[in-house]
């Protein structure tokens, strides 16, 4: 139980005030004040849609590359544990197969040299699906579906499903296939591999079929758009041959704000051709501006681009995003700030589906410990399990974010608080402009960055309406940049207002849940 509880309490208001400044501390006129945040619990807004995804299979045999530093791989005692029940504990849905360096590849070629900074061993050649490109394409002798089978069962295993990329992880040669119709003959038999039992498959069913990644960035395709469109016509075609339940999108483009041919030329192209596309699928990380908000002022672009283009009720993928991934002055409670932030802005946002990457070196943080990045993933898989959306006030998309659901019984509440600040040297235009140049690697758009002012943002004063006559047991953790991840609260209050306030500076993460007690009476 907590030291103190509002609500229940019959103590004097000088006594409550006391009690309260001894466990939040109370600022000055001249210090960071509380943001007045309220949920009501009794009125719902809408459904959270964006599912709890990821990059990164639970198998240690699939584990990341270290790529926030220059050694060749995360340390060896880091890698040994497989994730599964991690990933189901924290309600990851789907995984999405990018970068699993051999496995899920149709015939990348690792040299073992360095790619942007880390190392891909050469051994991880003899991974691919189809390692002889001279090969034929209709011979089970030419498939080595051994490494991704594995990887598939790892993903559905964990109970999530998989999104199928097809391509090459990154390290690995950027040539365009050199005869796009004979790599489409490779794509149907894999396709009719995983959801049609040939060759001694499955009939998994798999959804999600996209094809490639990044086209627009030189690290994984250095070919013409023109030589890009061949290939997504071959390969949509195929997958939908193979499967017609099959689902195909792509271009997996890193540049979406950037016009041109691959986001209107190629909308174009498939329109004028009647390719299918059943999801648009784009990338981002936020370089230079680490602001969370970036992604959804994106979606609303894309979204606005699709529909100009005919294609209203084709799906916006976010598949792939994260902050500055090299970025090594951002704390691990600022990111982990960062990425709830995002989470809540997204919920908001026209996107379909998000994937984060990626999880597994969070799950397999330091000592092998999930780390608060981990933590903030469960929690969303947790509010995903509360899918109702309340009425929320008192959150801004500048920072201090809230977002709150319901369970469909009514017995649970949950409240995601995230406080984020984007480093003072982001903020404010940029000197050169929005745009990143990299001599012939990529020229992309980026977006504005804000000159954000952050006022009230030293914590929370949260006011929750609950049906009266009803008792709850809540109970609260945190993510600070002292303690990471920890239980700060557990006590009993009923209704029809809760009070809770607390200190939050930024970077801090709250995660609130209110669960209803047998003697408050039935469901809402």
């Amino acid at each position: 139980m907590s030291r103190w509880r509002i609500g229940k309490s019959s103590m004097c208001p000088a006594a409550a005030v006391a009690l309260l400044c001894a466990a939040v501390p109370c600022f000055g006129d001249s210090g960071p004040r509380l943001r007045e945040l309220s949920v009501d619990g009794t009125a719902t807004v809408g459904t959270l849609r964006l599912p709890n995804a990821v990059s990164g299979a639970p198998s240690a045999e699939f584990a990341a590359v270290d790529i926030h530093h220059t050694s060749p791989t995360v340390p060896t005692a880091t890698v040994t544990a497989d994730l599964s029940a991690a990933y189901r504990t924290a309600g990851i849905e789907l995984i999405r197969t990018h970068d699993a360096f051999g496995a899920g590849d149709i015939d990348a070629r690792f040299d073992g040299g360095q790619a942007l900074g880390f190392t891909i061993p050469a051994s991880r050649s003899a991974l691919t699906i189809f390692p002889d490109p001279n090969a034929d394409t209709e011979s089970p002798a030419s498939y080595r579906f051994g490494p991704t089978d594995r990887l598939i069962a790892s993903i559905m295993g964990a109970g999530a499903e998989p999104l199928f990329r097809i391509g090459r992880s990154i390290g690995a040669p950027a040539d365009p296939p050199a005869d796009p119709e004979r790599y489409a003959r490779i794509v149907r038999h894999i396709v009719m591999h995983y959801n049609g039992g040939w060759d001694a498959g499955f009939h998994y069913g798999i959804r999600y079929w996209e094809i490639w990644n990044e086209p627009d960035f030189k690290f994984f395709w250095n070919g013409s758009a023109q030589q890009f469109y061949a290939l997504y016509a071959a390969a949509s075609r195929a997958i939908r041959a193979a499967d017609p339940a099959a689902r195909v999108g792509g271009p997996t483009i890193s540049g979406p704000l950037e016009v041109g041919a691959y986001r209107e030329g190629f909308l174009d192209y498939v329109r004028s051709r009647h390719l299918p596309l059943d999801f648009f699928s784009w990338h981002f990380y936020t370089l230079d501006s680490d602001d969370p908000y970036a992604f959804a002022t994106i979606a609303r672009e894309v979204r606005k681009v699709l529909d100009g283009h005919g294609f209203r009720k084709v799906p916006s993928f976010l598949d792939e995003w994260n902050a500055d991934l090299f970025d090594r002055d951002m704390s691990v409670a600022s990111r982990a700030s960062f990425v709830a932030n995002a989470l809540i802005d997204m919920a908001r946002a026209p996107i379909d589906l998000q994937v984060f990457y990626r999880a597994d070196r969070h799950f397999r943080g330091a000592g092998g410990e999930p780390d608060a990045v981990a933590e903030v993933l469960s929690e969303y898989g947790a509010l995903r399990r509360s899918p109702l959306l309340l009425r929320c006030a008192g959150g801004d998309d500048a920072g201090l974010g809230m977002i709150a659901g319901r369970s469909k019984d009514g017995r649970t509440i949950r409240i995601l608080i995230s406080n984020y600040q984007i480093p003072a040297r982001y903020l404010g235009p940029r000197p050169g402009g929005d745009r990143l140049h990299i001599p012939n690697v990529m020229e992309v758009q980026l977006p504005a960055r804000r000159a954000v002012q952050y006022t009230n943002n030293g914590g929370y004063s949260l006011s929750i309406h609950v049906p009266a006559h009803t008792s709850w047991r809540v109970r609260r953790a945190r993510i600070d940049e002292a303690s990471g991840y920890r239980s700060v609260d557990d006590a009993e209050h009923s209704g029809p207002q809760i009070h809770l306030s607390a200190a939050l500076p930024p970077p801090g993460v709250e995660f609130i849940t209110l669960q209803e007690q047998p003697q408050g009476g039935g469901p809402f």
